[in-house]
């Protein structure tokens, strides 16, 4: 091996370590719109549980919500999993008779975060009737990819934990859609408060 090839060797390694750095470098200043995955925590507290679409948030009443699926069970004449109306604001489909899955429907009709404040809706009634030696604030978080829905879960999360009440919460997509079990299966479903540290 002659002195040229030994130069040659060094100077493609020293090309391809700067490259590895410049790309290192550009993907961590990038701004990342996702919050960190939750961090849970076991409680004795009891979920009352929200959605976040984008911009807009509202409440979920379980109880209403495996109300209408028994009955919309016991109005099909097929066996095949079919979607209900769970509420106004979303659709459900009964796996069995202790978990459903949801999706929203007219999202633009949602409530507001300044609706958090608002005794008078839906919304306000429920957030406001948290007793945070009691219960504890859930949120589907639905991953639209802009970064949209994260921004309001964070106004949210701060407006519960404000209040002393802790917060639990978890991304959802279409294909992972938001999950519910009944009451008497909740801790099957394990919805538990978060940490929240630094940055999280």
């Amino acid at each position: 091996m002659n002195l040229d090839s030994l130069t040659d060797m060094v100077s493609n390694a020293v090309g391809v370590l700067i490259l590895l750095l410049l790309m290192t470098a550009l993907q961590s200043s990038k701004p990342h719109s996702e919050p960190p995955l939750p961090i849970e925590h076991q409680s004795g507290l009891l979920p009352k549980f929200f959605y976040i679409h984008s911009d807009r948030v509202q409440s979920i009443d379980v109880n209403a919500a495996f109300a209408n699926g028994l009955l919309a069970a016991s109005e099909s004449t097929s066996e095949a999993q079919q979607e209900f109306q769970i509420s106004a604001d979303f659709m459900g489909q009964r796996h069995d008779y202790l978990t459903l899955t949801m999706t929203p429907v007219d999202t633009d009709k949602w409530p507001g975060f300044e609706d958090l404040e608002m005794d008078d809706t839906l919304l306000g009634k429920t957030a406001r009737s948290l007793n945070s030696r009691e219960d504890f604030a859930f949120v589907f978080v639905e991953d639209e990819g802009d970064g949209v829905s994260f921004q309001e879960f964070e106004k949210v999360k701060q407006w519960f934990l404000d209040r002393g009440t802790a917060v639990g919460w978890i991304p959802v997509t279409e294909n992972n859609p938001a999950y519910l079990c009944s009451w008497s299966n909740i801790t099957a479903c394990r919805y538990s408060p978060s940490h929240y540290g630094s940055g999280g």
